[in-house]
């Protein structure tokens, strides 16, 4: 009897031991497994980045939809920047057409500097207040909230006054006052970074980003952005780049520009200073200066599109396109 009660003991004994040892292989390969997805979580976390949205300003003779379908299809375009005073045109017909085509598109809607420039020449941040106040409640936020409108260009050519220019200040509480009438809606200015005024408190409070718009002359491309994100930071503003391809060559192309003494850039330059502008962290936007279907150049008889419409540049854009989304 005592033998039986011995043999029993280590058969219960062994029992317990093998199950143990299932047990905690079973909660080793659990706890590896849950490692290696946590792992494979954070390593796709890790590639993935939001696409930069690539376009052009201008666009004179393509918004429609034919011309639109072009741009998209041969260029890559998914948004772009065009000026707007008109609230019936804006509302009724440019955005429906800018969201039926799946693009987004910025705006400049407190026209030109003629209507916020006053009897001296000043710029009169009560006019331009004026201009923008028609926008409330004209049906433009719901274009807003859908995502169709991601941009509002505060003001161009700031410091193209006769007299008094836009100050900080008055650029700040433009955008203060954008923000009022159009909420949810970010703010720019189109002047790079190093030459924005600086405000009395150093950083801007309501101004989103400014637009750095290389040209060869600017120097070396990858000096040139990292100059213009330290001054981005310092000033609170976050950069949309973009590219001067019509007069910011260096004659490489020998194409003159839209200015007699500038040249165009040519598609190895675009690429080129493109691929290392899109380069920047956290980029949202990127804007080339322009394309246009019916301005004439410095020349009389040169279009902008006829100059980028060639295949070389066509290949530059879309590469330039496909960078900016990640692919």
């Amino acid at each position: 009897m005592k033998i039986n009660f011995q043999i029993c003991l280590i058969v219960i004994l062994f029992a317990f031991s093998a199950c143990s040892s299932s047990l905690s292989e079973s909660t080793q390969r659990q706890s590896s497994a849950e490692e290696s997805n946590e792992n494979s979580q954070d390593t796709s976390d890790s590639s993935t980045s939001t696409p930069v949205l690539f376009g052009f300003w201008g666009l004179n003779g393509l918004i429609n939809t034919s011309g639109l379908n072009s741009m998209q299809n041969q260029y890559g375009m998914t948004v772009f920047q065009v000026a707007s005073g008109d609230v019936n045109y804006t509302v009724n017909t440019l955005l429906p057409l800018v969201k039926s085509q799946g693009l987004k598109i910025t705006l400049r809607l407190a026209g030109s500097h003629a209507d916020y420039t006053d009897s001296s020449g000043n710029f009169d941040v009560d006019l331009w207040k004026d201009q923008i106040s028609i926008w409330q409640d004209s049906g433009i936020q719901a274009y807003i909230d859908d995502g169709t409108l991601v941009g509002h260009m505060l003001l161009d050519d700031i410091f193209n006054f006769s007299g008094q220019d836009a100050t900080a200040n008055d650029l700040d509480e433009m955008a203060r006052y954008s923000k009022e009438i159009l909420p949810g809606l970010m703010t720019f200015v189109r002047e790079r970074a190093s030459s924005m005024p600086t405000p009395a408190s150093g950083t801007y409070n309501y101004v989103d980003a400014v637009v750095n718009q290389y040209r060869s002359s600017d120097g070396d491309v990858s000096d040139y952005l990292d100059t213009q994100i330290a001054v981005a930071d310092s000033l609170g503003v976050d950069i949309i780049n973009g590219l001067n391809i019509c007069d910011g060559g260096d004659g490489s192309s020998g194409q003159v520009g839209w200015r007699s003494d500038k040249y165009a850039m040519s598609a190895n330059e675009i690429y080129e200073y493109g691929q290392v502008l899109l380069s920047a962290p956290d980029l949202e936007i990127f804007l080339m200066w322009e394309f246009d279907t019916q301005e004439l150049w410095a020349d009389g008889t040169t279009i902008g599109a006829n100059v980028f419409s060639q295949s070389d540049y066509k290949n530059a854009f879309l590469t330039l396109s496909e960078i900016a989304l990640g692919q």
